[in-house]
């Protein structure tokens, strides 16, 4: 698919924020952690020095900003005649913004929007998977501005991202790609290939990148094996758990290494193996771009490079073919990668827990920017694992140096459900997002100290379940 043109202009809305006391005690802007609210279509912009303010600890004092991720869209419950829309209003669509990056030049949000411009009725009648996706780009000044709060002035353009369900994006370097991993097929939980090419200098989306198809399942059942779905469509798995799962890699996280010229990695949640991309060959349209795949202890979701561009380090979350979830992140040599060595992934970590079949379910992670910890969110056991990164790749037998229980709110839920992480530019504070699902204002935000490894603040009422985190300095 190429030219397919969908960008959406919007007017944008007046730069305005004021300066607030930073880490260190001096007047500056920022930083600021900003949050997906996933079932709730905003961002949530939070002023990081006050969530450490033990004056606002357990109440959302600390976030400055929630605007909008998406359009509105028609609520077609009522007639339709002619081709125009008889007594209807405009609804803000549901949305479900599940990952946010900053732009390499520091200038932009890119939020992945996981179910496009669904109603809320739609989605909330049904599973939220397989919903058409989209990229939300948004003018990092106005997203911090609180007068655009629950408005869609913050954002300069939206874009189809050639699937469905989308979770991962990267953004090259100079600004012009953006690659946006479809985890979904259309109305299933599984059956996605999709990577979509967004050319952001010409405001198209440039191609669809197809995958290779996987092998299918250990134990699938007979008559559905991958041949027999690329025949039979109506065989692929509509949601997880199931046997079945295994054709199709359902790409999650990205994440992009500068080595060998530029490699993006996938975490491929249904084949339970990161690919191996060559950037290049993907936007000059070689069907070649997949060149090899890495095998990890189950099926991956969350993915992050470290700052020198020589690690990726993936989650090993769960698997969709046995619904059990796992306990290990794995840890990958870039160059090893690049040289499709079959000993790429050179470490996995037990995180979370003490069991090998503990299942903690970790989710998000990432590394500090001064390359010396992997801080993972641990979904299930509700904790924060801190990993050495030197101990990690040495072999040292104890490589997790910290494991950071956090608690739900009061009203939040029996469950914390740690999901998303972000550092300060510092390396001092790690900014963790989650909370229990279909709980409306029920997301939680905790900031944990890294020099002591304790929590030192929560922010409550952000967002329903939300899932990634980014920061900035602000501009």
């Amino acid at each position: 698919m190429r030219g397919t043109k969908f960008w959406l202009a919007l007017t944008l809305g007046a730069t305005l924020f004021s300066s607030t006391i930073g880490l260190a005690g001096s007047a500056t802007s920022g930083p600021y952690a900003v949050v997906t609210g996933r079932r709730d279509p905003n961002l949530f912009v939070i002023d990081i020095s006050k969530a450490i303010d033990p004056a606002n600890n357990l109440t959302d004092k600390a976030i400055v900003s929630r605007p909008r991720v998406s359009p509105n869209v028609p609520n077609l419950d009522s007639e339709v005649s002619s081709s125009k829309f008889i007594g209807i209003h405009m609804i803000p669509a549901q949305a479900l913004p599940n990952n946010v990056i900053l732009g390499p030049h520091g200038n932009h949000f890119y939020v992945v929007d996981h179910a496009g411009w669904a109603r809320p009725v739609d989605v909330e009648a049904g599973m939220p998977h397989g919903y058409a996706g989209a990229l939300t780009v948004m003018d990092v000044s106005k997203t911090l501005n609180p007068a655009n709060s629950n408005t869609t002035n913050a954002i300069d353009a939206i874009y189809r991202t050639g699937g469905w369900g989308p979770a991962g994006v990267v953004v090259t370097q100079d600004d012009h790609y953006a690659f946006v991993a479809n985890s979904e097929g259309p109305n299933s939980e599984d059956g996605a290939l999709e990577i979509g090419l967004i050319n952001l200098k010409t405001h198209e989306l440039e191609r669809v990148l197809l995958q290779a198809w996987g092998k299918g399942g250990a134990h699938h059942q007979p008559g559905h094996g991958c041949d027999e779905i690329k025949i039979n469509p109506g065989l692929i798995p509509h949601s997880s758990p199931d046997i079945n799962f295994g054709c199709f890699p359902n790409p999650n996280g990205l994440a992009y290494s500068p080595r060998g010229g530029g490699y993006i990695f996938s975490a491929n949640e249904g084949t339970l193996d990161v690919g191996v991309i060559n950037m290049h060959k993907a936007i000059a349209g070689d069907p070649h771009f997949e060149e090899s795949r890495i095998p990890v202890a189950s099926g991956p979701w969350a993915i992050t490079t470290s700052p020198d561009g020589k690690y990726v380090a993936v989650t090993d979350r769960d698997n969709d073919q046995t619904d059990v979830p796992g306990q290990f992140i794995s840890i990958i040599d870039v160059q090893r990668a690049i040289n499709k060595d079959p000993h790429a992934e050179i470490r996995r970590v037990l995180v979370g827990t003490d069991k090998e079949d503990g299942g903690s379910h970790p989710f998000g992670l990432a590394f500090t920017p001064n390359g010396k910890y992997i801080v993972t969110a641990c979904d299930l056991a509700g904790n924060i694992s801190v990993v050495d990164l030197k101990k990690a790749v040495s072999g040292d037998p104890h490589p997790e140096i910290a494991r950071i229980p956090v608690e739900a709110p009061p009203n939040g839920g029996p469950k914390p459900r740690p999901r998303g992480v972000a550092i300060t530019p510092d390396s001092r504070y790690a900014v963790i997002s989650g909370g229990p699902p279909y709980v409306k204002s029920g997301g939680v935000v905790w900031i944990i100290d890294l020099q002591t490894f304790k929590v030192v603040g929560t922010v409550t009422g952000v967002g329903n379940e939300p899932y990634l985190a980014a920061i900035t300095e602000g501009k």
